[in-house]
């Protein structure tokens, strides 16, 4: 259809578009009038194997102190602005009343129970986290946590390598 007058133009609205990072994939807002879209948030883990040596009979803690075995987490600062974060770990090994396990190489009846306490510094957080407990990051961009784990060895408990493997998971708290 020709028209003589001038142009008709009609506004539907808008979009943010903003890069999600993790695949070169754009996101749109489908309601970008009612807010803007969140930052995604990128978190890095940095996590040593730790060895606790010689493990005495009964109660007993190792800590973690040195810049090489804490365990990080990298993102970016303005993402986590005012969020909180529930950081757990899963076991290789499961939980069992409130502890993980370190099984034995060659005999996994053989279990010595523990847990693990991180501290930033200004934090202090038990692992399991079974009650979901949350903490601030850092706005700096990393976040370092120096362990101390915390046995039970029984005094049936083999000789020998025992071990396990931990899951870090951190998700924001709603």
């Amino acid at each position: 259809m020709y028209r003589t007058s001038r142009p008709v133009t009609e506004i539907k609205g808008a979009a943010y578009i903003a890069r999600d990072g993790r695949n070169g994939n754009c996101m749109v807002a489908k309601e970008p009038e009612t807010s803007v879209p969140p930052l995604p948030i990128q978190i890095k883990v940095s996590a040593p194997d730790w060895n606790l040596g010689e493990l005495p009979q009964g109660d007993a803690t190792k800590t973690f102190t040195n810049s090489a075995e804490q365990l990080c987490f990298t993102y970016t600062g303005t993402a986590v602005g005012g969020k909180l974060f529930v950081i757990n770990a899963g076991s290789a090994n499961g939980v069992s009343g409130n502890r993980y396990r370190l099984k034995h190489v060659e005999d996994p009846t053989q279990t010595v129970p523990y847990k693990v306490t991180l501290d930033s510094g200004t934090a202090k957080l038990s692992l399991p986290n079974g009650s979901n407990t949350a903490l601030a990051l850092n706005s700096s961009g990393k976040t370092c946590f120096a362990p101390t784990f915390e046995t039970s060895v029984g005094g049936r408990v083999k000789d020998g390598d025992y071990v396990d493997t931990l899951t870090f998971t951190v998700v924001t708290k709603t």
